[in-house]
């Protein structure tokens, strides 16, 4: 079997952003001094304060004696552990809480990604995003890091994940989890925050080890990346009446609005572009509109409510069988509330896969940071039941499964079934 060997170069010069590892950053990798272990407890203290304090019903999943238990063994054992061993333990625990918006996560607080996109198809995990120069690896496949398989570092990584509420968002957790230094690190996985090989399979069983150098989070935009996600069928057109974190384009000679509602801007900015929107599909006549929140990790429902509001508002929408809202497992949050009322409200088709985040449960995350570490902590502050019962995830209208075969030659069958769907009703 042959080995290919690639190694990624970060090199540090004042013409082009670049990094490097500060005291504080090399020191998560080292044990806890003195000063450190008592910051810690400190910090731990106050985080049970403030969870039992701030949290709805800290303790509606999680056994409370529990709870404290575990978390005086852990103070117990600082002296003996890193920063990222330590953000493990915590990780771990604040797991059994047991909603997706209590998290000890590893974004609250400063961490480093190694530049690679990935996603489950079914149980495979495969690269959808990598530096340009390795653009010849899209859609390969993970099978290990550091030489351990992947299915042993599911098993270490999965009672960790924050942000989980169901499989639809442990699946996408893993895969952003997956590619975390500070989290490799943490878990004895890799030996260094630096860098790490990750092992990647060809289509034709070839095995590839690139020797990858993580990048502080802040600056993977600024990495040169491809992808394998493509831009929408060259008949729809971007409109000016878009927004940062909603595009908007026209197709089937502006018959048919894509809204891709992947972000939430602020309330004033969503108010100015719903008045836009409403005049823009008035004036072309708009009959059928795509809201894709396939994307959206959530924001403020209310924010969400007022787009509602902006097509409510035209009339010469389809109101029978025309809206249609795209979902899936990294629907969450604010986005899988705006899923289910867009379904209410405007009698919308949820068209895909089911939501990352549950109906009914605890949500509407509130922060506080730790006075020590200066770690963001999040805590869930209402109860939300937005159907009746009780499901893993919003569950669509139309199952349709993101399929692998379709999607590494550039088609997006999820959408495909929603055009085909407005073509054949053209027809009848």
């Amino acid at each position: 079997m042959k080995v290919i060997l690639i190694t990624l170069l970060v090199i540090i010069c004042s013409a082009i952003t670049g990094f490097t590892f500060s005291t504080t950053q090399t020191d998560k990798t080292q044990q806890l001094n003195k000063q450190q272990v008592e910051q810690w407890r400190a910090d731990i203290d106050f985080m049970q304060q403030e969870l039992e304090r701030r949290h709805i019903n800290l303790y509606h999943k999680v056994n409370a004696v529990f709870f404290k238990r575990e978390l005086t063994r852990i103070k117990e054992q600082l002296a003996s552990l890193t920063e990222t061993g330590l953000a493990i333990e915590l990780m771990r625990l604040v797991k059994q809480v047991g909603d997706g918006h209590t998290q000890f996560a590893y974004w609250g607080s400063e961490h480093h990604r190694f530049p690679l996109e990935l996603r489950l198809f079914g149980e495979d995990m495969r690269v959808i995003g990598i530096a340009r120069q390795h653009q010849q690896l899209l859609g390969a496949k993970l099978i290990a890091i550091e030489g351990i398989a992947i299915e042993k570092l599911r098993k270490l990584i999965e009672p960790i994940l924050q942000g989980v509420e169901n499989i639809h968002s442990a699946q996408q957790r893993l895969v952003e989890t997956i590619t975390v230094a500070e989290i490799l690190h943490g878990l004895k996985i890799s030996q260094s925050l630096g860098q790490a090989t990750f092992t990647l399979q060809l289509p034709t069983g070839e095995e590839v080890n690139i020797n990858l150098a993580s990048l502080p989070s802040e600056h993977l935009n600024n990495q040169v990346m491809d992808s394998l996600k493509k831009p929408l069928p060259a008949n729809f057109k971007p409109s000016k009446v878009s927004i940062e974190g909603l595009d908007l384009q026209l197709g089937n000679n502006n018959q048919i609005a894509y809204l891709d509602f992947h972000h939430y801007p602020d309330f004033p900015a969503m108010q100015d572009f719903a008045e836009d929107l409403i005049e823009l599909l008035r004036e072309k006549n708009t009959q059928e509109v795509i809201i894709d929140l396939r994307n959206n990790g959530g924001g403020d429902f209310f924010v969400g409510l007022q787009l509602a509001w902006a097509l409510i508002m035209v009339d010469n929408l389809n109101w029978r069988d025309g809206i249609y809202v795209l979902t899936g497992r990294k629907t969450f949050s604010a986005a899988m509330s705006n899923a289910v009322q867009y379904r209410q409200l405007l009698n919308a088709r949820l068209v895909g896969e089911p939501t990352g985040a549950n109906p009914v449960g605890y949500q509407d995350a509130g922060t506080f940071k730790l006075p020590h570490s200066g770690w963001t902590v999040m805590h869930s502050k209402r109860f939300y039941k937005f159907q009746e019962t009780s499901t893993a995830g919003v569950q669509p209208d139309i199952l349709v499964t993101l399929d692998w075969e379709l999607f590494q030659q550039g088609r997006d069958n999820q959408l495909e079934w929603v055009l085909n769907d407005i073509r054949q009703r053209a027809k009848n």
